[in-house]
């Protein structure tokens, strides 16, 4: 059966939905469903044992942050099929995510976040150990860097103890501004962890040089940022490598390799 055809099988829809797929996403598929005059927006996804992706602790990952009031509304979460509210809105990039507006905004959501405390059925999400995982899957051949400047770099970065439930994955694109509301999207990363971790991803996967990374700090409040700047860079490792998982498990499709080649070169720039 289709994917289209399992999101139509569902017992939810009032009428024939009409389902157009959605060009986005990396590890699942998307799609968004029309059923009598409403919209929702379907993901499709199975477990990713090699990224760490289980899909229930991505649904309650998404419930408790639905509930928090900072994730689109679940409306089915079965079977690798996870049903939302469609969001209208602007979607964040690094050209328009890094103005004092958004930054605040952005800041304000992460407080909402790290507020839901660490929960006993989750997984910890851990850049450092992430990165040490794909390191063991990966070649050295599928290693455009010398395994050993990551492994050393790496050796450098503390492990941090668990504090809240967190995102894991604060790229641009899963930030989602729906008129005064800033709403977060994608919890298969998400988990147990620091609140460093999501600061860090923030500064680096929006390129926020260090007067912004600073304005989002003073924003978010009190926080170790000796701590941000070490997952900062353990972010870029985790990053590139991931990168180089997917393409092992997918295959180089859709924008998996200009992504890589952005990916990379922070990488090259943290490295010793």
């Amino acid at each position: 059966m289709s994917e289209e055809a399992r999101i139509a099988a569902l017992p939810l829809w009032h009428g024939r939905p009409v389902i157009e797929p959605v060009a986005a996403g990396r590890t699942n598929r998307n799609f968004i469903v029309q059923d009598q005059g409403q919209r929702y927006f379907a993901r499709v996804g199975a477990e990713i044992p090699a990224h760490g992706i289980s899909r229930a602790a991505e649904r309650r990952c998404a419930m408790l942050a639905a509930d928090a009031g900072i994730a689109p509304r679940i409306v089915h979460a079965d079977g690798g099929i996870m049903i939302t509210a469609y969001v209208e809105g602007e979607t964040l990039s690094i050209a328009n995510g890094q103005t004092p507006d958004r930054l605040s905004r952005v800041a304000a959501l992460l407080q909402r976040l790290h507020a839901i405390p660490a929960q006993h059925d989750l997984p910890r999400f851990c850049p450092v150990a992430a990165s040490h995982r794909y390191l063991a899957q990966l070649s050295d051949a599928e290693l455009p860097i010398a395994r050993a400047r990551i492994e050393a770099c790496l050796a450098r970065l503390p492990s941090l103890p668990v504090q809240c439930l967190i995102h894991g994955d604060l790229i641009p694109e899963n930030f989602i501004q729906s008129g005064e509301r800033l709403l977060l999207v994608d919890w298969e990363y998400a988990g147990n962890g620091a609140v460093a971790t999501d600061l860090a991803m923030v500064i680096s996967n929006f390129e926020l040089d260090a007067a912004a990374a600073q304005s989002l700090l003073r924003l978010y409040g009190p926080v170790d940022r000796t701590a941000v700047e070490a997952m900062r860079v353990a972010a870029i490792v985790r990053e590139a490598l991931w990168c180089l998982a997917q393409a092992r498990i997918g295959g180089i499709v859709g924008d998996l390799k200009d992504y890589t080649d952005l990916c990379l070169q922070r990488l090259q720039r943290v490295l010793p």
